[in-house]
């Protein structure tokens, strides 16, 4: 663990009792975060009315990304191997602390630390707040000016597509349009199981072509949000194609009232993925569709079993109504990430999704990020558009299984999760192939970032758990399990690889308990009980700071917690607690995580850019705060009030 000059060096077994005082400097960490220290080229030019695009890959790791040059991984024309040597190409290009999603991009839109932003993870408490209320790093205040109001202060257009922190809830996170990140379906996912009882023989209408009676079900699905009606109804009409005298069924037809009237319900056979869909009212004025993607994974030739995964119902969520309407007429409706959930759950034997289903999804994501991509280009004036992909992040959260120590690692299963990591940065790829066709590349200027790596995670640590264990924490048993009771002394917030943990202070915390002059006592028993944790002889805490000495860091913001913490690269931080005497740790159930220092070099990200007006360099390393003043010159306006001009 990291410690301050004059207080020891890293833990080890033989000064485990010295360690309880020396984890309590918690100070300084040689952290390079903004190392600026190599040649940078001159000022870029201005130039009036050139278009500039930046897509964020969110999670595309510098160190894989290297790797799949070296491998020909990237097979796209005009896509990730397209910049080598003929535009700007950072090898490493560095996040800042902590390397999280919320963070990195508030950082890259601003041009500003998260000491200046107030973004300090992705999951954070504010001060004065009651002691357990946490806030999102997405929808936190931004302390900093970013991107998009730069420009529209400069009188340019701006266009934002889920890129983090435009969610279009005030005027200050508004583009002239975009596209919102849907995060919470109408409906969610749901596997449905039918059996011959409930199918009833039905006359056909003409046309429906069938060699033996018909026979049909309901499927009902609740629906929620705005001018959602209670539910809505599909029919399930089973059909037997083939004229063999035999009576077995093989296609599903699924449809509302509305689709069987015109004659466009969905067909599907055993293994084939199909859309449902209806109409609702938007709050804007206009009608919205709300959809599911949908797989049939069994349909018995007797109907004895039927089963299908109903996916989630989600709508395309943009503004102002014609661009909405645009994007959900050549783009279709939100489809959803693909079900990180159903898919463990088939890894367990359990019903769900196979990975070929997960990878189905993520495709399908993928190419719809594209299409509305594709979309905003062809139909909207613009001087920045800013576009974000999820899909390398989430593949590698589910299926970064490297290390023997994974809860599923096995020779045959990483192998197979690594080709699914590779899909996911070739989609990344024909991502940014698409988007350099859809330029025109002497006159636009296409920007390419992610906004950190990715590292095998393998234990989970629950932190408040651990507090709970040292007398720090209490818990409760509330409505949906166990929680953090409010008289707790301090509390924690775990975002991955760090946690930011909170003393409930007097005059500061609504219900504080901790006086004032008490505060330093139970940061350091905090950090004596963290300093002191290990699984399996390994220490689980890289480096801690408290607040007053986060600054080289870049997290000295009145947001961050009275204690940071930085867990080892294969340790991930949560806010849970549970019964006293629960061990505080268990095997994570998630493979990937970022967060940690971002002098680790997983955590590394990239930095990409061709095309009109982009110098042709290639840096061994930069910081990701440089992005916003790069991207502001090519546009040729001024930086983010906060950012450093581009310069030398």
């Amino acid at each position: 663990m990291k410690v301050a000059p004059g207080w020891g060096l890293r833990y080890t077994p033989a000064v485990r009792k010295f360690t309880v005082l020396v984890a309590l400097a918690l100070l300084t960490h040689a952290c390079a975060a903004t190392d600026t220290s190599q040649p940078r080229p001159g000022p870029l030019q201005s130039a009036a009315g050139r278009r500039v695009v930046l897509i964020s890959l969110d999670g595309l790791a510098a160190g894989q990304h290297r790797e799949n040059l070296r491998n020909g991984v990237y097979t796209t024309r005009e896509g990730l191997a397209a910049f080598e040597g003929v535009g700007y190409v950072v090898e490493r290009a560095i996040p800042v602390n902590p390397p999280l999603t919320s963070v990195s991009h508030t950082s890259m839109a601003t041009g500003a630390l998260p000491s200046v932003t107030g973004i300090v993870a992705n999951r954070f408490h504010l001060p004065g707040t009651p002691i357990l209320q946490g806030v999102s790093g997405f929808d936190a205040p931004l302390g900093a000016e970013p991107l998009w109001r730069a420009l529209r202060r400069q009188g340019r257009r701006v266009g934002v597509l889920t890129f983090p922190g435009c969610d279009g809830t005030s005027p200050a996170r508004t583009a002239d349009f975009g596209m919102l990140y849907v995060n919470t379906p109408s409906a969610r996912a749901q596997t449905v199981s039918l059996d011959a009882a409930q199918f009833t023989a039905i006359t056909l209408p003409a046309g429906w072509a069938s060699h033996s009676p018909a026979r049909r079900a309901t499927m009902s699905v609740k629906l929620t949000g705005t001018g959602a009606p209670v539910g809505a109804s599909f029919t399930l009409t089973a059909l037997d194609t083939t004229d063999d005298h035999v009576v077995d069924y093989d296609t599903l037809v699924v449809a509302d009232d509305a689709d069987l009237a015109n004659g466009t319900p969905a067909r599907a056979r055993t293994g084939e993925w199909f859309p449902l869909s209806v109409r609702l009212p938007h709050p804007d004025g206009g009608t919205r569709t709300a959809g599911a993607w949908c797989l049939l994974q069994t349909l018995s030739p007797d109907l004895s079993v039927v089963k299908l995964y109903r996916g989630a119902f989600f709508s395309t969520e943009a503004y102002p109504r014609a661009f909405r309407e645009r994007l959900e007429e050549r783009a279709g409706f939100w489809p959803g990430p693909g079900d990180e959930r159903a898919l463990e759950r088939a890894l367990a034997g359990q019903d769900g999704l196979r990975l070929a289903d997960f990878m189905e999804q993520t495709r399908r994501f993928s190419e719809f990020f594209n299409a509305c991509a594709r979309t905003a280009i062809a139909s909207e004036r613009f001087d920045l558009l800013m576009l974000y992909q999820p899909v390398v992040d989430e593949v590698q959260h589910v299926l970064l299984v490297t290390d023997p120590r994974h809860r599923a690692y096995s020779l045959g299963f990483a192998a197979i999760a690594r080709g699914a990591v590779t899909e996911a940065y070739s989609l990344a790829d024909r991502a940014v192939g698409e988007l350099a066709r859809s330029l025109d590349l002497s006159h636009d200027a296409l920007v390419v970032v992610s906004d950190h790596g990715m590292a095998p995670a393998w234990e989970t640590v629950h932190v408040n758990q651990l507090l709970q264990h040292a007398g720090l924490a209490q818990a409760e048993q509330g409505e949906r399990g166990w929680r953090v009771k409010a008289s707790s002394r301090i509390v924690a917030f775990g975002s991955s690889g760090c946690v930011n943990l909170y003393v409930n202070l007097k005059g500061r915390e609504p219900s504080g308990v901790v006086e004032p002059g008490e505060r330093e006592a139970v940061i350091r028993a905090a950090a004596a009980a963290l300093a002191n944790a290990q699984v399996d002889g390994m220490d689980v805490v890289e480096a801690m700071y408290r607040r007053e000495d986060l600054g080289p860091v870049g997290l000295d913001s009145p947001n961050a917690g009275d204690l940071v913490v930085f867990m080892y690269p294969g340790f991930m931080a949560t806010s849970e607690i549970g019964p006293p005497g629960s061990p505080f740790h268990a095997p994570a159930e998630i493979a990937g995580q970022h967060g940690y220092l971002n002098t680790h070099p997983e955590m590394a990200a990239v930095w990409l850019a061709r095309g009109a007006g982009v110098p042709v360099r290639r840096l061994r390393k930069a910081s990701l705060t440089e992005v916003a003043a790069f991207v502001a010159a090519l546009a040729g306006v001024q930086s983010p009030a906060q950012a450093r001009p581009w310069s030398p």
